[in-house]
Order: C-alpha cells, then structure tokens, then sequence
C-alpha cells in the first residue's frame, strides 16, 4: 500500500484510473477529493483483495472467474476488486452482488454500466433466496450483517464454490441466544460478551465448514484499527484434513451444548 497523501492503493493501481473509479462509487466526493473519513474503508477492500488475488492464483485462467458478493452494500470492495482483476492481474471475471436494498442494487448496476463493467452484474434479493445456475468459484461477503453471514456462507457451499471468504459483522442472534453457559462471569460485561460471541460463532461455523469438508482458516485480515470486525473466515473445498473432518461434528455440538445456540447455519446446511 501507499499513501500519497490522498489515497491508499496497491503500488500497481494507475492513480489516474484509481480516482475516476473512486469517484464514481463514492469513494471520492463528486469534485474528486478524497473523503478522510474513509480511510479505514480503504484499507480493509485492500486487504481483502490481497486475500482474493491468493485465491485466484490457485483457479484456472482458461475461463472466466466467477465470484459472488453477498450483502454486498454499495459494493465498494467487487468494483475495486474487477478494476483490479482487469488492470493488474489481467484476469477474466464476473462478479456478481446480492443485496436486499433495490435502491442500491439499481445504483451499482447504474455504476456498473457507466464505467463500462460489462462483466458485473448485481440482483435485488436476500442472500439465502437469490438463486443462480451457473459455476461459481468464490462467494464472499465483508461484514454481512447477523445471519446474513450463515448465509452467504450456505451459498457458497450451495454453489459448490471452490473459496468461501466470510468477514462477519453483528451476531444479534447468536448473543440473544447465548444466555446459560459456563463463563457467565466474563459474558455479563458488555465488551467481552460481544467478543466471547465472535469467537464462539465464527468457531461453531468453522467447524461446519469442516465437516462439509473445506479446510478453514481464521485470522485477522487486516489490523483492528482499521475496523474492529477484522477476523476473516476463509473455507477452501476438499482441503480439510481426514482428522479434522471426521472430529468437526464432535467439537461442535461440544460448543452448543455448552454455550446453548447453535449459528443459523446449522439449519440452511444439509448435513450428513
């Protein structure tokens, strides 16, 4: 990354090519100066995209990559990511964004066509009803809120996507839900049961993952002051260990049964 005093970008973003994009998704204001405000937006699409670009060096460049946004907002993250993809890295793709909000969704199709992003396509639908039928090979969301992150998650095994990147936001239901357990003595201050859900809700969905059979990571994707919902999950299909398949199940109803939730995506998977 650098910082030129006006904007954050990889070292191999032209500038030039950078603003105009920038100002067309509203990173920019409409007399293209750089919002200081959103610095912190900067830095978490750009990290994320480093955690895409590994992926796509792993997928074939024989046909076009498929991605999916859940939740996508104002899809700041999927238009950067495509300029990206196109000017850097040379690649193929189609995206494709999911989100509820109709106004947003027409406004990033609007935005789509005027900078010509033939190949970025966006749909007005909750993530768990959109359906499509053709082969996806990540699904990702950056702070799908609640269960949209079981969600989009369930899409993305659903879809028989090869990487699934999930970087959660609220958990309201998981912490509604979380009310007899064992570390009562920490949870009942505030700060720490929001972090004790966190841990606890992206762990139960790991390991669902696990047992479907993708090898996941968790980690910090980008540093806490920029956001302090940093944790990203990354699931990969086929490349969970046979240990770690077959032991997923076990650790997990081991974790509802004693904090007495279990994540939405227990219900949306089909699990053996």
């Amino acid at each position: 990354m650098i910082y030129d005093g006006e904007i954050m970008t990889p070292i191999d973003f032209d500038p030039t090519n950078l603003k105009t994009l920038f100002q067309e998704i509203g990173l920019y204001s409409p007399k293209g100066k750089f919002y200081q405000q959103r610095v912190r937006k900067h830095e978490q699409v750009f990290a994320y995209i480093n955690q895409i670009e590994s992926a796509l060096k792993k997928l074939s460049t024989k046909r076009p990559v498929v991605m999916v946004d859940c939740g996508c907002g104002k899809s700041y993250l999927s238009f950067i990511l495509y300029e990206y993809c196109k000017t850097i890295l040379n690649r193929n793709v189609k995206i494709i964004g999911i989100d509820n909000n109709p106004d947003l969704i027409d406004k990033c199709n609007k935005t789509a066509k005027e900078l010509k992003f033939d190949q970025m396509h966006f749909f007005a639908s909750t993530v768990g009803e959109f359906k499509i039928d053709v082969d996806v090979d990540i699904v990702y969301s950056l702070h799908a809120c609640n269960t949209a992150t079981d969600q989009m998650i369930a899409q993305g095994v659903a879809l028989d996507a090869r990487y699934i990147f999930s970087v959660s936001c609220c958990q309201h239901r998981n912490r509604k839900n979380m009310s007899q357990h064992p570390l009562k003595s920490i949870s009942r201050f505030q700060p720490y049961k929001e972090r004790l859900v966190d841990m606890i809700g992206d762990s139960m969905r790991a390991l669902l993952l696990e047992h479907l059979g993708y090898g996941v990571d968790i980690f910090e994707f980008v540093a806490a002051e920029h956001t302090p919902k940093n944790i990203m999950l990354r699931g990969i299909k086929g490349t969970a260990k046979k240990y770690e398949t077959e032991t997923a199940m076990t650790q997990y109803k081991q974790l509802v049964e004693l904090f007495n939730f279990s994540p939405a995506l227990e219900d949306l998977l089909t699990l053996k």
